[in-house]
């Protein structure tokens, strides 16, 4: 039995089956765990995550930005662009079950000595304290999304602070797991600079450079931040590789500790 985590796969299905191949994933015996951003952008978001949900029963997923986006366009709080390709899933016959099942995924996941989360976590934070605000932002989601999308999006307030209020705590906490990439000199989180390490303002650290408060001894799997690729650091890994830009699709054993990749399919770019 073995363990993959999979970086983004942004709705690329055929590159994701390539890397299931690649990998000789065993869907009796091994283990998936998906490190968000499962659809939109690439052609084949429908098909990905239909696969999803055949093979639940031993996955593991955690919400990236795409996906809650889905879910609030799925809740009529959000309008897609035309650069989403997520209209296949909002026409499919079948949109009431993925909703529902989505519902039921984590913004983070704790397994022995490994955490995943899709973009990163607050230097203020122990590990049990991303847990229970993750916990927290699922209790709200699952008892009203309407609501909850509705007050969802927002950069502000950009650093945390046990002072604030319930939903700007959720605000901060959801945009850190979902969203972050840096943290400025101010330990707020920083919305705009999205390229790679070698041209990172002095002004930016990355989240995972950033000395944290609290102890964290996790091993820490990432993804979203597609430019820096995979990024071995102190407090563990960053997997997205940039399938949907034409890059590649990654996956991280975490018992052998190795990288496997596929490039990206061309069928699944527009």
């Amino acid at each position: 039995m073995a363990t993959y985590v999979i970086g983004d796969i942004q709705g690329c299905f055929y590159s994701f089956k390539s890397l299931l191949e690649k990998i000789n994933f065993n869907s009796n015996a091994d283990e998936l765990w998906l490190v968000g951003d499962i659809i939109n952008r690439g052609l084949g978001s429908l098909q990905t995550l239909d696969w999803c949900y055949q093979n639940r029963d031993n996955l593991n997923i955690v919400l990236g930005n795409h996906d809650l986006y889905f879910l609030s366009a799925a809740f009529n709080q959000r309008k897609l662009s035309s650069t989403d390709t997520l209209q296949p899933i909002l026409a499919s016959e079948n949109l009431n079950k993925y909703v529902d099942w989505m519902l039921s995924w984590s913004l983070i996941h704790k397994h022995k000595g490994f955490l995943m989360v899709h973009a990163g976590l607050m230097p203020d934070w122990s590990t049990e304290d991303a847990l229970d605000l993750a916990k927290d932002l699922m209790v709200s989601l699952r008892e009203n999304p309407y609501d909850f999308f509705k007050s969802m999006y927002g950069d502000k307030p950009d650093k945390w602070s046990l002072e604030y209020n319930r939903e700007d705590k959720q605000r901060v906490a959801i945009n850190a797991m979902t969203r972050l990439r840096c943290i400025n000199k101010d330990n707020a989180i920083d919305f705009t600079y999205k390229s790679d390490l070698n041209n990172l303002p002095s002004t930016l650290n990355p989240w995972f450079d950033v000395k944290t408060k609290k102890i964290r001894s996790e091993f820490i799997i990432s993804g979203h931040w597609s430019a820096i690729g995979i990024q071995k650091h102190n407090h563990g890994i960053t997997l997205d590789t940039g399938c949907v830009w034409g890059g590649k699709l990654s996956a991280y054993c975490i018992e052998s500790k190795s990288i496997k990749s596929v490039s990206s399919d061309s069928r699944d770019l527009s």
